[in-house]
């Protein structure tokens, strides 16, 4: 399993009229997609991990088709959402750049990507914060270690 924290994000865009935003962060692998709960009037919301820590299921056989991992954030309003921006960690990049695999690796370091927007009428500021890494699935011995499978 690929467990992603949602640590925080820092300097988002302000969209409400009291110069803050109400940011949730939805992050996207594979086709599965979690969410991190909406920070209240804050464009430098922090994450609590037990509400912002997602498991996403990796089988060895898209052990090479992997792809990126998705990071959009979002204003929350009453009727809708506002786009914020977006991040990608591509994971291909993760592992070549020599990583610690475990999540719980003491080396395992803290990633912070920009926020950037791919649409034209809206601008995008900031960072978010993320840890990402291999954890058992519940009930599996490891049969390999992660360094032998991803590498």
């Amino acid at each position: 399993m690929l467990r992603v924290q949602v640590l925080s994000c820092t300097n988002l865009l302000a969209k409400d009229r009291n110069g803050s935003s109400d940011p949730f962060v939805v992050v996207s692998l594979l086709g599965t997609k979690h969410q991190t709960p909406v920070s209240k009037r804050t464009v430098n919301p922090t994450y609590n991990p037990k509400d912002a820590t997602f498991d996403f299921p990796i089988y060895l056989s898209l052990a090479d088709k992997l792809g990126v991992l998705e990071l959009v954030v979002w204003d929350k309003d009453v009727l809708k959402k506002d786009y914020l921006g977006e991040a990608w960690i591509p994971l291909e990049d993760w592992f070549r750049d020599g990583n610690a695999f475990a999540f719980d690796d003491l080396n395992n370091k803290m990633i912070s990507k920009p926020v950037i927007s791919t649409r034209n009428s809206t601008p995008a500021t900031g960072n978010v914060q993320v840890k990402l890494g291999f954890v058992s699935s519940p009930n599996t011995a490891a049969l390999m270690d992660f360094e032998e499978i991803y590498s």
